[in-house]
């Protein structure tokens, strides 16, 4: 799969666990609430989050920024790809980000 990663190698990296997993889930940012069907939610059709707060495999919004570093330290995928992965990815997976 094609990802897009942190702005400013942003990304964590080491081992971390999905802990859960949402289907078209809202995003919370410090300013606002953003619903899932909005085209200003950044989070796509999917999340799966990691057990380090705020971070987590995600959809998109803007598929054309798919391969460059475009989040805020997320993993970013097209929205057909992770719903792909999120039906075989169970909670409690291991991912491995490295470097």
């Amino acid at each position: 799969y094609r990802v897009s990663t942190g702005e400013n190698n942003s990304t964590p990296v080491g081992n971390f666990k999905i802990i859960n997993k949402i289907i078209d889930p809202v995003w919370y940012t410090e300013k606002a609430i953003v619903p899932a069907e909005s085209p200003d939610n950044v989070l796509g059709s999917r999340w799966m989050g990691f057990n380090l707060p705020g971070y987590g495999i995600h959809g998109t919004t803007s598929p054309e920024k798919i391969g460059q570093q475009a989040t805020k330290g997320c993993v970013r995928m097209l929205n057909a790809e992770v719903e792909e992965l999120y039906k075989i990815i169970p909670a409690g997976t291991e991912v491995t980000i490295v470097d």
